[in-house]
């Protein structure tokens, strides 16, 4: 298979992998899997608490902060997404193996976007040893937005065709930044919920959004600059070459599914299924910029 068809398969799985990610976190299957890279001591874990060592609650009572009662589906939902994860590693040096061909234009961003896959995998392993420490999450969006920025590189093997002004093309790349910001804003938020859900507890649910910080009211607020630097983009290539492509019909599609999403967390207590949807959508978006901005020039 050539490296362009099999880098596009990487990164759908990169983007499943991401899906799956927002499922763990508002199902609050991060801790479902106490230990790491084995899960209850097993490489396929148990299915019901019988499976498991008379005395696992003491075992694991220190990793889980006292939180020792088994819950299979929270485990089984934390394992599919580890072992999503490294089948997108598989895929990710199946890739980079695949460009060695391609010249240092191609190799240099796929190895960058292997090495942060790579350094993610480590992280995410903290990320349970440390019992979901607040800015190790943030980081672990962080490195992911730069796979995803490396690896749309890498795949961008023609020389850009389509040619934009400087300042339509300018707007393109401060919506991919401004998007980035939310999202590492959003996972902020995403952090002080899972304070919050520990102090108030998960029957608490219609309270949780009223007892975030100010985080949460700067995240939301930012809504309005992403609406009006969109709207800007959309003004300035609605009559460029971007405009017969589907790009500007898929962020306007992006934006409707994160802002939807996000007012029915808002206002009705995190239905389930709109956290994994709104952050889905956020990073679609902003690879959708990356992959305009990377396939264009300016005159």
């Amino acid at each position: 298979m050539s490296f362009q068809r099999f880098g596009i398969i990487t990164l759908i799985s990169l983007y499943v992998l991401i899906l799956a990610g927002g499922i763990v976190r508002s199902t609050g299957s991060g801790m479902g899997c106490p230990d790491w890279p084995k899960c209850f001591g097993q490489y396929i874990p148990p299915t019901q608490a019988s499976e498991l060592p008379f005395n696992y609650q003491e075992i694991y009572k220190e990793k889980l902060h006292g939180e020792v009662l088994f819950n299979p589906t929270k485990t089984w939902i934390e394992y599919i997404n580890r072992l999503i994860g490294a089948l997108t590693g598989l895929f990710m040096a199946i890739t980079l193996v695949l460009s060695l061909k391609k010249g240092k234009s191609v190799f240099l961003p796929t190895l960058a976007a292997f090495l942060l896959v790579m350094a993610n995998a480590v992280l995410g392993k903290y990320v349970v040893d440390s019992f979901l420490l607040p800015g190790v999450v943030t980081m672990h969006m962080l490195l992911t937005t730069g796979v995803l920025f490396f690896l749309l590189k890498a795949l961008q093997t023609e020389k850009p065709k389509i040619e934009l002004a400087q300042s339509q093309r300018k707007w393109i790349a401060i919506n991919a930044i401004i998007i980035c910001i939310q999202i590492l804003m959003g996972t902020q938020v995403r952090e002080n919920m899972d304070d919050v859900i520990r102090n108030l507890g998960e029957n608490a649910k219609d309270q949780w959004i009223e007892a975030l910080n100010l985080g949460y009211i700067i995240h939301r607020t930012f809504s309005w600059a992403i609406l009006i630097s969109h709207y800007f983009l959309w003004k300035n290539v609605q009559t460029s070459g971007l405009a017969q492509t589907p790009y500007v019909k898929a962020f306007v599609l992006c934006i409707g599914l994160s802002l939807i999403s996000g007012v029915l967390m808002a206002y009705f207590a995190l239905p389930l299924g709109s956290q994994p949807i709104h952050l889905a959508s956020s990073l679609v978006l902003f690879g959708l910029h990356v992959h305009a901005w990377l396939k264009t020039r300016s005159i």
